[in-house]
């Protein structure tokens, strides 16, 4: 498995450094702006540029995550990030807004940038569609099976990341609206309230986390993902701890390397642990209770034991004793599980201690370690912890550890001193010394001392390894030294301090020619972004209605109605006011069939489409379909991205409902589209929610959710469609294609 590579996450320089130090081939990580995980500590450009020297050195990679949806008015701060990752030159950006991914390959084409997984690639005619916007990586969607991995690979003709471990989503990745219209936190902005994790009562009474996935662990899996030729395997968790990073990537490492790992999923389980799911890796057929846990939330710990009794002593102290399966020792963490009680809890969380005082069941002897098969008594001090622990109804209780020093000791983080470290980027210097002075050239920047006294050196044979000493000593600036020429003729004697001083003259004048390289650059792209957006497409008013096909159109002076097809069903003969629609996910095996059936409505006489993709967009492309408009799934957030869809032959588009007003493209070069009315898909998935009656489910605040099947996915909306404020945009919609209810 030489060849695929092993990506983790870093939301800390500290992180970082404990994944490459357990065995990372690369690490992706955010700047403190424009990152999926805004919450994360990020890094600031003086981190991410030491990183890089790090990884360098190493032989290791590092990757950045710009995969946010931007509005206009955030363009111009992206274009100054741009020219700063632009200096520091990291492996590739991490991308979802495809007017981010023009501006990058049109002004800063020395960028490579990887698709999200937000960008929602889930069969291999979108893999296609983003290589031909320039991505070199697709980050596939986490739901693929991996013989639709298999077959996407074998036939798109870049490198395809999948993810391997972590926290799942229950929507389809960049497809969760739920979050930015009911919190105002956008997960596509950076600010996920992560309202799958929030528990809901049901129609029967029932409360539970109907929608919490278990976590992904695919550690069984990977001969099938190397044998698929997948290039990267990703580990999820940039709001994780350094710990939990390094023992997992230390896992993952040591089965690549060797098939059998000294770091167990038990090791795992003690720094962090939900349940765990292959989710959809073996096939589509999965049950829900394979998927979501919806009962626990949070870390769980790693099976220890099971409480066998709780007993006083002569003064008073309470002890619990069980038998413990793991070695122990004090100070270690603790949760306690009820196996007889599967109701969700008030916070679905278990209750916990640290190991105080420890000892062996049989001597009540005092220890600092237990060896695992003992029977120990442990020490608990917590009144409520004890009348749970003794109540008959919670019986029997697990014990599990949720915190091992041992385990921590394994991975401490390394040391890291930025001097150690030549910078990125390479310089030829040219050192001239003369009688008149001495002087050293590079990239075009001179810098020239006189000296205090000309002599000749006392071993001239000596000079160019000095001077090459003094210029290799380039740590904690962005330069490193790629070659040295030294011109001494008369071999003269230069001081150390001299040439020091020679050395910091030339960076400070290096370093300031590129910080003035860099303002040149960012006012240039500024200017050319702005003169992007100077033509403004005038459209004439317009009134759209989009239903789904079986329901009515509603009365109404409507200037164009936009059907979705779905997957089966008889399309019945529409006039020429009828725009069809496709759908927004369909799986790579079922989508030869989905082709043919749209070409034959193609030849049939529907030349007015609207795509919900980018795969959508280049499908009806090579069908001769010239009228394509897109909906909101292909989100347009500005005028880059809605450039971007023109030039892909996009006539009209559908602004995101979770576009603020206040932020609307400004100068769209073709009509961009407000939806007015709309049963918003809070989630759209491709998993069941875990509720007995996922018709009509209540969160804390008493807001009313419907889950219901279409088309072979789960859509969650509000119960009541939302109305939204009367645009001044000339061309509305109103949308029935989600609502719960066929009209």
């Amino acid at each position: 498995m030489d060849s695929i590579e092993l990506l983790a996450p870093a939301g800390s320089f500290e992180t970082a450094l404990s994944a490459f130090e357990s065995g990372a081939d690369a690490v992706y990580l955010g700047l403190d702006a424009f990152s999926a995980r805004a919450q994360a500590v990020n890094f600031s450009a003086v981190e991410l540029s030491e990183l890089m020297t790090y990884a360098r050195a190493k032989g290791r990679k590092v990757y950045v995550t710009f995969n946010t949806l931007l509005t206009d008015t955030e363009l111009e701060d992206a274009v100054e990030r741009l020219a700063v990752l632009e200096e520091i030159a990291p492996d590739a950006l991490i991308v979802q807004d495809i007017g981010v991914a023009r501006v990058i390959r049109k002004h800063f084409p020395s960028l490579p940038i990887h698709a999200s997984t937000q960008l929602v690639a889930h069969n291999l005619e979108g893999v296609l569609a983003l290589k031909e916007l320039g991505f070199t990586r697709v980050v596939l969607a986490r739901e693929l099976p991996i013989e639709d991995i298999r077959s996407i690979v074998k036939r798109c003709g870049c490198e395809i990341e999948v993810f391997v471990h972590g926290a799942l989503c229950y929507s389809i990745s960049g497809l969760c609206l739920f979050s930015a219209m009911e919190r105002r936190r956008s997960g596509n902005r950076g600010r996920c309230a992560y309202c799958c994790r929030l528990p809901y009562s049901d129609s029967y009474g029932g409360r539970s986390l109907p929608f919490s996935m278990r976590d992904l662990r695919l550690d069984d899996r990977l001969d099938a993902l190397r044998e698929a030729g997948v290039a990267s395997l990703k580990i999820e968790g940039r709001m994780k701890s350094s710990l939990y990073v390094a023992s997992v990537v230390k896992r993952y490492r040591e089965l690549l390397d060797g098939g059998t790992s000294k770091t167990t999923r038990e090791d795992l389980e003690t720094v962090f642990s939900r349940s765990t799911t292959h989710l959809y890796a073996d096939g589509w057929k999965q049950t829900t209770s394979d998927l979501i846990d919806p009962v626990n939330l949070g870390h769980q710990g790693t099976p220890a034991g099971i409480v066998k009794r709780i007993t006083k002593d002569r003064e008073g102290r309470s002890w619990l004793r069980f038998h413990t399966s793991r070695a122990l020792e004090k100070h270690d963490g603790l949760q306690f599980v009820s196996l007889r009680n599967k109701e969700l809890s008030d916070d679905a969380r278990p209750l916990g201690m640290g190991i105080g005082e420890m000892r062996l069941a049989i001597s009540r002897k005092p220890v600092f370690e237990a060896y695992a098969g003992s029977d120990v008594e442990i020490e608990i001090a917590d009144p409520a912890l004890i009348e749970v622990l003794s109540d008959p109804d919670m019986m029997p209780v697990e014990v599990r550890c949720s915190m091992s020093n041992e385990v921590k000791r394994r991975f401490p983080v390394p040391s890291f001193r930025a001097a150690d470290y030549p910078g990125v980027s390479g310089l030829d210097v040219t050192v001239k010394i003369s009688a008149d002075g001495v002087e050293a050239s590079a990239r075009g920047e001179c810098a020239r001392l006189e000296l205090p006294s000309v002599q000749k050196a006392n071993r001239p044979e000596l000079t160019e390894g000095a001077v090459r000493k003094c210029f290799g000593k380039l740590g904690g600036t962005v330069w490193s030294l790629s070659s040295l020429k030294v011109e001494d003729p008369e071999g003269l004697f230069v001081p150390a301090s001299i040439m020091n001083e020679l050395r910091r003259e030339l960076v400070a004048r290096l370093d300031d020619a590129r910080v003035h390289r860099k303002l040149e650059k960012i006012e240039d792209v500024k200017e050319r972004l702005e003169e992007d957006s100077s033509e403004a497409a005038v459209s004439d008013p317009m009134k759209v209605v989009k239903v789904r096909l079986g329901q009515n159109v509603p009365p109404g002076d409507w200037d164009e109605v936009v059907v979705v097809i779905g997957h089966s069903g008889e399309v019945p003969e529409f006039g020429d006011d009828v725009r069809l629609a496709l759908p927004v996910f369909t799986k790579e095996t079922d989508y030869s069939r989905f082709r043919a059936r749209v070409k034959n409505l193609v030849r049939s006489g529907y030349a007015k489409w609207e795509a919900a993709d980018l795969a959508g967009i280049r499908m009806l492309k090579s069908l001769g379909v010239e009228d394509i408009t897109s909906d909101w799934t292909v989100y347009s957030f500005n005028a880059q991205s809605i450039l971007a869809l023109s030039e892909l032959g996009v006539k009209r588009c559908v602004l995101s409902p979770e576009c603020d007003p206040r932020d609307t493209p400004h100068a769209c070069v073709i009509p961009a589209e407000r939806i007015i009315q709309q049963s918003t898909p809070l989630f759209i998935s491709v998993t069941k929610p875990a509720a007995e009656d996922p018709s009509r489910l209540v969160d804390a605040k008493g807001g009313e959710f419907t889950s219901f099947e279409l088309d072979g996915l789960w859509i969650t909306t509000r119960v009541v469609p939302k109305t939204f404020p009367a645009p001044s945009a000339p061309v509305t919609r109103i949308d029935l294609s989600w609502d719960p209810e066929v009209l």
